[in-house]
């Protein structure tokens, strides 16, 4: 913690001297642009190091695919300010960022300050399965067992012996069934729609 918090103090007391020898020049001498920018990174770099000072951006929970990852496109793992938006980042937003910079390399010219920027807006996503884990002690179960006597009341009110006993169904016999159905259906709306005809007909040649 001591380093981190020596390291910030460093880094803003040089940015503090910079931005003052600046003030002290005539303005038309003023490196401004070049002065402002080096200050803007130095700041970032001393939140970085204060952040990093109260929780120590430790890469031991990222998975190691993720970090070989990252170090293959080219995102320098040993910088504070990449460390620590990496660690305070959710995991999601992580593997989001390096899919990003893995399918738009060729349009990224710094990898560094493109992961700093975009990584808080990448949306934060379940991670795993997003099908409800089971257990064992789901599949427990709680309901107290029927004695053999409610057992044989049920066996003999639904037949369930009789049903056992019944040679199971063809595919062909269901298919053959269903066909037949389908053919007494149309059958029925053709015969209906003749009655529908010959009704009307009928009122037709009513005399009025």
């Amino acid at each position: 913690m001591t380093n981190h918090l020596n390291e910030a103090i460093a880094l803003l007391q040089s940015a503090t001297q910079s931005l003052t020898e600046l003030a002290a020049m005539p303005v038309e001498s003023q490196p401004l642009r070049e002065t402002v920018g080096t200050t803007v990174k130095q700041i970032y770099r001393a939140l970085a190091e204060l952040t990093a000072s109260i929780n120590p951006p430790s890469l031991d929970r990222i998975p190691v695919e993720i970090l070989t990852k990252a170090d293959r496109l080219g995102i320098p793992l040993d910088d504070i300010e990449v460390r620590v938006a990496i660690t305070t980042h959710h995991l999601s937003q992580v593997i989001g960022i390096l899919n990003e910079i893995e399918q738009r390399f060729e349009e990224i010219r710094r990898v560094r300050e493109y992961l700093l920027v975009r990584l808080p807006d990448i949306p934060i996503e379940q991670l795993g399965s997003r099908l409800p884990l089971y257990t064992a002690a789901d599949f427990e179960w709680n309901e107290p067992r029927l004695s053999p006597a409610e057992l044989a009341t049920i066996r003999s009110k639904y037949q369930i012996d009789r049903l056992l006993q019944q040679p199971p169904r063809h595919s062909t016999d269901l298919f053959e069934q269903i066909e037949a159905a389908d053919r007494a259906w149309e059958q029925a709306r053709v015969e209906r729609q003749s009655l529908d005809t010959n009704d009307t007909d009928d009122l037709r040649n009513l005399p009025f």
